[in-house]
């Protein structure tokens, strides 16, 4: 992002400069060209901002300067809101605390009010002054910076009580923090299932049909999702918002722990984003102990429109938490949420925002982004990993956004509409796949989820052991899931339709059972393959003998499909290694699904932390660093032609 110029002694002055410029920014005027100040306020009429966010996203300015020159010029005082009994209390209910951040509204022990405005709002603060002048006496001006920092530093118990306990305390049937019993209760429910397949298909037929009946719905009818999806065109890409005065203003949260290693990437990668950043605010959250990423951070990431929050030391140490931390101070009204490793294609914020203000676009909640994986070049993992991804993004979930089905949620390269996020009660912190729960929630409170497109590339572990850390999770956190939502089914059937609560089966639980009874199936089938056959087989064995080899062959058959069609949309090499291989991966699938029910039942919240920064390839990354050098895309200010230069 280009600056605009200040240096007063360089360039000539407007002969009024006070009247050159609104209210919002009238005391800076003397620092600007009449160049500049022609561009400055130009800009802002096409984004639709006022004139001081202009100057604070350029780099002109900073947030204390525009406050205090704005309070000069409305003849009010400044307020630091340092801490002291002078400020607001040091204690106060949540959403009270949420509304003074949205409201940009405190008050002094004196009962003075403190306004943090900036841009448009400002203005019209303005326009109350002129015509009420005896406000002055009454008001004082601050920056919306210093409010937040009020807000850490005297609310740091409410801060952590929301972020860690909100949806707990409030709605304890959403949460999986309130799973007791129900956990062993699956677990052993598990294992007897599997148990009886052993037993029962050893001695009599009963287990057989048993076996068959439930293989069969499983294996079927998530066979009948992937054929549908196989038959549907590609998805074609999103045409961009382009008008920039209708984009919204949207605060990206991306959470950080043990991270240092990829800010340099993750700064570069959200600097090509393509939106202006009078209207952008990065929130980066990082841990209390982390020091090495907040070293990091005070390094790269000191440039406008970027903050670091602190998540509080409270409740479970979880991603979902750390943007629960972040959420009360986003100004957005459209959040979206990255990972450290993520690198998403330019436009894709503006492609969200031409979801959302599409028509029928006000019951979409969530706009969910491609993935993909950029390191596939690492190692056979790699490559199934990036197989796996382009059959669910690139084939299974446009197929259920084009026809209004709910979906679990990748976790990153979500775009939320806010009031759907906070309708629902945000993330859950105790659930570690917070993006499939909140998947589901959206759903159930009948919000529509979009999927676009436009791709995000991340990074996949390469190691077995951090792969199997990875997915020990995933699954874990899915079983969360089923476990929370099956409390209530008859609110999940009415918010989603019969056909919707049915598909959220099928993907949740229909893949985790599969991936559990797996290598019993594999078992019983060797087993089968080992006994004696009947003399005269009866007409039940002679029909499971003609049944099974269709429900695998559906089942084993759809997944290949699915990943082979997903693979060549999505141009990853080595399709026939990658199926010759699908047998091994799905071993390493059941034995992570197992080690996730083992912790579901010693460590249900614990959150296996997947190293990042650690590829030894990239595909996109060469192609980033260029588009950065060369980035003209209008979405930061430029440097206007001086006079005489």
């Amino acid at each position: 992002m280009t600056p605009v110029t200040s240096r007063a002694e360089s360039a000539p002055r407007t002969a009024d400069p006070s009247r050159a410029l609104p209210a919002e920014a009238a005391a800076m005027a003397g620092r600007l060209s009449a160049a500049d100040i022609h561009y400055t306020r130009r800009r802002a009429r096409r984004l639709d901002v006022g004139v001081d966010e202009v100057l604070l996203a350029s780099g002109v300015a900073s947030s204390d300067e525009l406050a205090r020159g704005a309070a000069r010029t409305l003849g009010v005082g400044f307020e630091p809101l340092e801490a002291g009994p002078a400020t607001s209390p040091s204690r106060l209910h949540d959403d009270d605390m949420a509304a003074m951040l949205r409201t940009g509204l405190t008050r002094r022990a004196d009962g003075r009010l403190v306004v943090a405005a900036r841009g448009l709002a400002l203005r019209r603060f303005a326009t109350d002054l002129a015509r009420d002048p005896r406000l002055r006496q009454r008001v004082a001006l601050t920056s919306p910076e210093r409010l937040a920092a009020l807000v850490r530093r005297r609310f740091e118990v409410q801060l952590g009580w929301r972020a860690a306990y909100r949806l707990r305390e409030r709605r304890p049937d959403l949460s999986a923090g309130t799973l007791g019993a129900s956990r062993s209760g699956l677990a052993l429910g598990i294992l007897a299932l599997a148990a009886l397949f052993l037993i029962v298909n050893a001695t009599s037929i009963v287990g057989t049909w048993v076996m068959a009946v439930l293989f069969s719905l499983v294996l079927l009818g998530g066979a009948i999702l992937q054929l549908t999806a196989c038959t549907l065109a590609p998805q074609a890409p999103t045409a961009p918002l382009r008008r920039d005065h209708a984009l919204p203003y949207y605060t990206l949260i991306v959470p950080l722990y043990r991270e240092a290693r990829v800010v340099p990437q993750l700064l570069d990668a959200l600097a090509a984003l393509d939106y202006p950043r009078e209207k952008l605010q990065v929130l980066l959250v990082i841990e209390p102990d982390d020091a090495a990423t907040a070293a990091a951070l005070a390094l790269h990431a000191g440039r406008p429109g970027f903050e670091v929050v602190v998540a509080p030391d409270a409740g479970p140490r979880t991603k979902p938490k750390a943007m629960n931390a972040a959420l009360p101070f986003a100004r957005g009204t459209i959040i979206g949420i990255y990972d450290a490793e993520d690198m998403p294609e330019p436009l894709q914020l503006r492609e969200a925002c031409a979801v959302f203000q599409r028509d029928g676009g006000e019951r979409i909640g969530c706009v969910q982004a491609r993935l993909a994986i950029d390191n596939l070049a690492d190692g056979w993992i790699t490559r199934q990993f990036a197989a796996e991804y382009a059959a669910y993004f690139d084939v299974m979930l446009p197929m259920l956004g084009a026809y209004g089905l709910p979906l679990p949620l990748g976790g990153t390269s979500n775009h939320f509409r806010r009031e759907a996020l906070e309708g629902v009660g945000a993330w859950d912190p105790f659930n570690v796949t917070e993006d499939a729960d909140l998947g589901v929630r959206l759903a159930a409170a009948g919000w529509r989820t979009a999927v676009i497109a436009s791709t995000t590339d991340e990074e996949a572990p390469r190691r077995l052991p951090a792969w199997m850390r990875q997915r020990t999770r995933w699954y874990k956190g899915w079983m969360q899931t089923l476990l929370v939502h099956s409390r209530h089914p008859r609110r999940l059937v009415q918010g989603t339709g019969l056909p919707g609560a049915v598909v959220l089966a099928l993907l949740l639980g229909g893949g985790l059972t599969a991936a559990l009874l797996h290598p019993f199936l594999g078992f019983v089938l060797l087993l089968d393959l080992w006994r004696p056959p009947e003399a005269i087989p009866s007409r039940a064995t002679q029909f499971l003998d003609a049944v099974w080899p269709c429900v695998l062959l559906a089942g084993y058959g759809s997944a290949a499909l699915s990943t082979a069609i997903g693979m060549r949309r999505r141009q990853v090499p080595g399709i026939a290694r990658v199926l010759a291989l699908m047998p091994v991966y799905w071993l390493m699938l059941s034995a992570a699904a197992w080690r996730a029910l083992f912790q579901l039942i010693v460590a249900p919240h614990r959150w296996e932390k997947t190293e990042h920064g650690l590829a030894r390839t990239s595909r996109r990354r060469p192609r980033l660093l260029r588009r950065i050098a060369v980035r003209g895309s209008g979405a930061g200010p430029r440097r206007p032609r001086r006079a005489g230069a």
